[in-house]
């Protein structure tokens, strides 16, 4: 397998060192070719800096710096445009993740197109896991998807979907956003339970007002576009 790694990150200097190191380890284990693609959506903690010394141990690493933060969406959207492998894995830089589950995924791809990681346990507040289950809810109902945790960031696509789709999500929308064009390309898409790890350091921003307003008012502006195809459904 030919794998891209694929780590959206804001302001996490205390763990994407971490993340990055067990892409490392895992990916050596499982991919015949492997990069890692960090990107640094603007940070202004010294997660650059830790970047940076990553570069001189780790040579799968790639790193895409934004000079200001431009939205988890544009971050996921600049990582996915310049993965070159067959295969690309999305997850976060928090660290909240076991990369070490990342070979049962790769298992169900011999009878399915994408794997969909949805959490058990989720180790959030009350109000990130209420907006969870609510945001899955609606973007299931508007997109007819049936998926369990659609903003979950465990997910590995075929290169194929990305370069047969046109995704625009700035914010939050982006998750669903590829779940909705696996659905219309009539990819199969396997779903699996992952592990949910409390955040050790930094801060928490997926639940916030802007993030809120900002994946609404894309799912909005979404609407014309995502319905003019026939929904189907999309987990197996």
């Amino acid at each position: 397998m030919r794998l891209s790694v694929v780590v959206p990150c804001f302001n996490e200097e205390g763990n994407i060192a971490l993340v990055v190191a067990q892409a490392a380890e895992v990916g050596r284990r499982l991919a015949s070719e492997l990069e890692i693609i960090v990107v640094d959506d603007g940070s202004t903690d010294d997660t650059a800096q830790v970047l940076a010394r990553l570069r001189e141990t780790v040579p799968e690493l790639k790193i895409v710096p934004h000079p200001e933060n431009r939205g988890y969406g544009v971050a996921v959207r600049s990582g996915l445009e310049r993965a070159v492998m067959d295969y690309i894995f999305l997850t976060d830089g928090d660290g909240q993740f076991d990369l070490e589950e990342l070979p049962a995924a790769i298992q169900l791809l011999s009878e399915h197109d994408v794997v969909a990681g949805y959490r058990t346990h989720r180790q959030d507040g009350w109000w990130r896991r209420l907006w969870g289950r609510s945001w899955t809810a609606l973007v299931n109902q508007v997109f007819g998807l049936r998926v369990r945790d659609a903003n979950c960031a465990f997910k590995l696509v075929p290169q194929s979907l990305l370069l047969s789709s046109d995704l625009r999500s700035q914010g939050a929308l982006i998750s669903a956003e590829i779940l909705f064009e696996a659905q219309r390309l009539e990819l199969s898409v396997a779903e699996c339970a992952v592990s949910h790890y409390p955040r050790q350091t930094g801060r928490q921003s997926g639940a916030s007002l802007r993030v809120i307003t900002t994946a609404f008012t894309e799912l909005v502006a979404s609407l014309p576009r995502k319905t003019s195809s026939t929904p189907r459904d999309c987990a197996r």
